[in-house]
Order: structure tokens, then C-alpha cells, then sequence
């Protein structure tokens, strides 16, 4: 601690202080073989309950390598083919299936989550493969009670294409610190977006890149899906939520030093 206190100065300095907390990041093995065990054995209750010819896609931070260890999920996409059962009816066949083995599923916008130790959780995404697209999938918005076609594998190249995780990695622990309402999906966008032609040498470059971009854009503008730009990803934000986001965000770019915003608040 007394070394991160001092590294609190120059930009040189700034960019120690940001390695050091980057690679204090990696979560444990065992938490990660502990949920993936969970994750097998949802996939076998899933498969068990539930006929048809289906697959299985792991998503989110793990399959796009941006887990951090104080907070991370694993993101399930369960793929049946196109006419299996109409997409709703799914919906809820894998929400009854999941009940045979956990009585406390929370339903979510697009799936149903399975809280596990602490605030670790196990997200399952039931999805029919697009007819027309195989890449792309049709999951059930649950809230709005209708079709959402996005593509899984689209939003792990656009991370491996724009290559952002140590920034977006960093991002996620601002947002969990600092109690910030805005999806990690959103925020590797605005990352993708705002991060355009610069530097990689930099992590703190990157960031004021990022928040100075958040502060000026997160209210006013809209953001797409890149895998579809029918999907306006910041209609899912109230605009209480984006004045917060630009707020803490402006906050993050006038901080005295790094450690301001990456200090433990709850």
C-alpha cells in the first residue's frame, strides 16, 4: 500500500501505479474452476430438460479475457436451431429447467442469472440461431417482450480487433468501485469509440480518453450494437443513470491522482 501511495505524481509515476493495480486484476483460478464446474452442471440440467439440437457459447468477460477478481460472471449462450419452439415459450422452458436444481434464479433482461459465492454468478442466455445468419442469434427481451438478433461472436472480435482490455479491464474496477450504473458492454463500446487511433503505450492515456469521451457523449448521443445497429444499447440507461455515468466520469478526468477512483468505497 505504501508503495501505491507513492506513486501518485508524475506521468511516469501514473503509469507504475496503473500496471501495479492492472495486475493485481487476475482473479483466481479456483474461484474460476469453481464456476465453471457450475456452469457444467447447468448445461446438463439445461440439456437434460430441454430436447432439440442445441450448443453452447461461453460470452462476456470470459470468453473475452476481461475478468477482473473483484467482480466477474460467467455469460452462458444457450443456441437451439431456428424452429426449435417459438423464442418466448424458450424463455421460460429454460427458466423452468433451471428450477429442478436452484430455487433462486433472478429473471434478467435477456436470461436468467444463478447468484453463487459472494457476487459471482452464472448469467444463462437462451438463444434460436438466425435463419438467415448462423452467427447471429434471437434472444427473448424480456422487459419490452420482444426479439433482440445480435451476434456473440461479433462482440468477441471487436474486442480482439480494437485489442483494449487493460483499459477496459481497469474501466470495470472504476465501475465497480465507484458503484457506476452503466453494463460492462456499454462501457467497452464507449472504450472502442473514444480509445480510436490512440496510443496502447499509455493506460493513463487511455483512460482520459475514455472519460473525457463519456463526459461529452453518454447523455446527448446514442450507441449501437456493432453486431446491430437496430440495437440502441443506450436506451437501456435511464437518463438519471447517464447523468450519473457523465458525472463520476467528469469526476474520474479532474482526480488528483489515479488512486482517487480505484479506491475501495464499499
Amino acid at each position: 500500500m505504501k508503495k501505491l501511495n507513492r506513486l501518485i505524481c508524475t506521468p511516469m509515476d501514473n503509469e507504475e501505479f496503473l500496471r501495479t493495480v492492472l495486475n493485481d486484476l487476475e482473479p483466481p483460478q479456483s474461484q474460476v474452476d469453481s464456476l465453471l464446474r457450475l456452469r457444467d452442471r447447468v448445461r446438463s440440467c439445461i440439456f437434460e430438460h430441454i430436447g432439440g439440437k442445441k450448443s453452447m457459447f461461453m460470452a462476456g468477460s470470459f470468453k473475452k479475457d476481461t475478468m477482473i477478481r473483484q467482480h466477474y460472471d460467467l455469460d452462458m449462450f444457450l443456441i437451439w436451431t431456428h424452429g426449435f419452439m417459438p423464442l418466448k415459450d424458450l424463455f421460460y422452458e429454460v427458466e423452468h429447467a433451471l428450477n429442478y436444481k436452484w430455487k433462486r434464479i433472478k429473471k434478467k433482461r435477456v436470461g436468467w442469472r444463478i447468484p453463487y459465492e459472494n457476487e459471482f454468478h452464472v448469467d444463462v442466455i437462451p438463444t434460436i440461431q438466425d435463419s438467415f445468419e448462423s452467427d447471429y442469434s434471437l434472444l427473448y427481451n424480456c422487459y419490452k417482450k420482444k426479439k433482440l438478433k445480435t451476434s456473440m461472436h461479433i462482440h468477441t472480435e471487436e474486442i480482439e480487433k480494437y485489442n483494449r482490455r487493460d483499459v477496459i479491464k481497469l474501466l470495470k474496477l472504476w465501475k465497480y468501485r465507484q458503484n457506476v450504473p452503466i453494463k460492462t458492454f456499454i462501457l467497452e463500446v464507449l472504450t472502442h469509440l473514444a480509445c480510436y487511433n490512440v496510443t496502447r503505450r499509455s493506460l493513463s492515456v487511455q483512460l482520459e480518453k475514455v472519460f473525457e469521451y463519456i463526459s461529452n457523449n453518454i447523455v446527448d448521443n446514442y450507441f449501437y450494437d456493432p453486431a446491430n445497429k437496430d440495437n440502441i444499447i443506450s436506451d437501456d440507461l435511464t437518463l438519471y443513470e447517464k447523468h450519473e455515468i457523465r458525472d463520476k466520469a467528469y469526476k474520474a478526468l479532474k482526480r488528483k491522482y489515479w488512486g482517487q477512483i480505484f479506491e475501495k468505497i464499499r
